[in-house]
């Protein structure tokens, strides 16, 4: 699988896409840009790839080994580039909580010398809402009073987190969910095969979501999940959910339990909007479809944010999974068979 600072090119977002190269073309770079939207959409893939464009002064999104500039970022050795991330804390050894303001202070200490040879720098924030206040407004303050020829790309998933401050001085790129045709492509340059058809449902246009769905066997896990609500609104197979539970639930198993209560909290919320007349089944539950009447679209909208926050309460309480698991498909039991 690729990572962002070696993908060679992006799927989808042409909107966001375009005006990044007419803003190049012209001649009138942003000394900031704001990357929203949903995660695993391209936004860090689009940001090393402007990189790339801005460092080589090649108009284009896409990589060329035979450009020098490229094949630095793509070794991930290209000192004109800062990525600005959670790190490893050396004392601990376990990744960081946040992106702290030592990191951005450091940051602005290296910006006060004048690049390589006159040229230009390009510094990426993946992603912004990581920093904690101090660093927010440590940042802020470089973003204040930018330094010449220096490029800010601030990924952020989630754009309400950050400073209205720090808003204000970027020029914003929406990135939507992918189109299934481009996240079967991004999916399947990342891993040399192509998706199956359940994962890219799931998936719900997001290669990073299709991605750790690979990593995590989510196939296995789909297949998994859909033996055991399979039966409903009859009584649903208890000897596969037990199963179920055995794999996604075990101990040290963080990662499969929320792939797996992803899965399940994702497929409610599709019958949600199946209910409300706005998508079909999700892929794989076409039999469940009599039960996505209009009067049970609230029942299944409020039944996905039940289970996903129980999901996310589990991981922080460290509480116990294998309830949770059997929780999360008491609750869709009881909404299906309401709908019958």
């Amino acid at each position: 699988m690729t990572e962002p600072h070696t993908t060679p090119r992006l799927h989808g977002q042409a909107p966001a896409g375009q005006t990044f190269l007419d803003a190049f073309n012209a001649g009138r770079m942003p000394h900031a840009w704001l990357l929203a939207g949903p995660e695993g959409t391209g936004k860090a893939t689009f940001a090393h790839l402007a990189a790339r464009a801005i460092l080589s002064g090649e108009p284009s999104l896409k990589h060329d080994a035979n450009i020098p500039a490229h094949r630095r970022i793509a070794d991930g050795n290209e000192t004109a580039l800062t990525l600005l991330t959670r790190s490893i804390n050396e004392k601990t050894g376990k990744l960081r909580s946040n992106i702290p303001v030592e990191a951005v202070r450091a940051l602005k200490r290296a910006l006060t010398f004048a690049p390589t040879e006159g040229g230009w720098r390009v510094v990426i924030v993946d992603p912004a809402e990581d920093m904690n206040p101090s660093a927010a407004n440590a940042l802020l303050k470089v973003l204040e009073e930018p330094p010449a020829r220096v490029v800010f790309f601030l990924v952020t998933h989630t754009p309400r987190r950050l400073l209205p401050t720090i808003l204000s001085r970027c020029r914003r790129l929406d990135f939507g969910a992918l189109e299934d045709s481009d996240l079967s492509a991004a999916y399947e340059d990342a891993t040399g095969e192509p998706p199956r058809d359940s994962v890219i449902a799931a998936a719900r246009g997001s290669v990073g979501a299709a991605l750790s769905l690979a990593a995590q066997d989510g196939n296995a896990l789909q297949d998994a999940i859909q033996s055991v609500l399979a039966p409903l609104p009859a009584q649903i197979d208890r000897v596969a959910l037990h199963a179920l539970a055995d794999t996604a639930a075990a101990s040290g198993k963080d990662d499969a339990f929320r792939t797996a209560t992803k899965l399940i909290a994702d497929m409610t919320a599709r019958m949600a909007t199946c209910a409300a007349g706005a998508d079909a089944p999700p892929a794989g539950y076409e039999r469940l479809a009599p039960l996505a009447a209009s009067r049970t679209a609230p029942h299944w909208a409020e039944a996905s944010a039940r289970i996903a926050a129980l999901a996310e309460r589990t991981l922080a309480l460290n509480l116990d999974r294998r309830q949770a698991l059997l929780d999360m498909v008491g609750t869709i039991e009881k909404v299906a068979k309401g709908a019958a």
